[in-house]
């Protein structure tokens, strides 16, 4: 605030400070996409381990709004061959939101079997319940996230602080 009681207000629209502060966000998501990846990880059931290897967290700007977002889930399949790791045979789809009893038949087979046992034509699935693992993972460790984030955050806090103090000082040197 100035002698007269009325605030000076900086705003800065630069290309270099818009891209400093979407950069900013940008990390701080990356940060806080590598907690919830790590305890997805660890929330996930393990029977061979392939699942909890497809999960992956993404960090971009939306180009729409221009704004940076996170997304996090499990890679496809074919992403997951892609960087070199094996994927699982179950849908992830299918752990986090369930699936309904189903019929499993063949095409082309003469049998279903896994080898042993000869399940015949068709076999008729029970069904899972949704364990909504990637959900409750993330809003079981809110606060973990937003600790992740405040280092980049209070970065820009510092940045604008120092706009403001070098108007401040500009304006004692009008004074004078």
């Amino acid at each position: 605030m100035n002698k007269s009681g009325s605030s000076v207000e900086f705003i800065d629209t630069s290309k270099e400070v818009k891209d400093t502060m979407v950069k900013l966000s940008k990390s701080a998501l990356r940060a806080a996409g590598k907690v919830a990846g790590n305890v997805l990880k660890e929330n996930t059931k393990r029977y061979t381990g392939r699942l909890a290897k497809q999960i992956g967290y993404w960090a971009k700007i939306d180009k729409q709004t221009g704004q940076p977002e996170l997304q996090i889930g499990y890679y496809s399949k074919s992403r997951a061959k892609k960087k070199g790791k094996t994927p699982s045979h179950t849908n992830p789809a299918w752990i986090e939101f369930g699936v309904k009893t189903h019929t499993i038949a063949i095409n082309k087979a003469k049998t279903l079997t896994d080898g042993i046992i000869d399940y015949g034509k068709s076999v008729q699935h029970p069904g899972l319940r949704g364990e909504a693992t990637l959900r409750n993972s993330v809003f079981d460790n809110i606060d973990a996230i937003r600790e992740a984030q405040e280092s980049y955050l209070s970065e820009l806090n510092k940045t604008i602080e120092e706009a403001c103090r070098k108007i401040e000082e500009s304006e004692e040197d009008e004074d004078v």
